[in-house]
């Protein structure tokens, strides 16, 4: 396995992988931005709240 591995073309296997998976990617970068915000925003109302 490990000397297919090394066989193969580092850009040409980035490409293969991010056409692949680049929207499931993309979409865990959005759920990740969306919830840190919802975080940050509760953490400041408690915050708020409790000061």
């Amino acid at each position: 396995m490990a000397s297919t591995v090394q066989r193969w073309d580092t850009a040409e296997t980035s490409r293969r992988i991010e056409l692949q998976v680049g929207r499931d990617l993309q979409w865990i970068r959005v759920n990740g931005t969306v919830v840190g915000g919802l975080a940050g925003l509760v953490i400041y109302t408690v915050a708020q709240l409790l000061g």
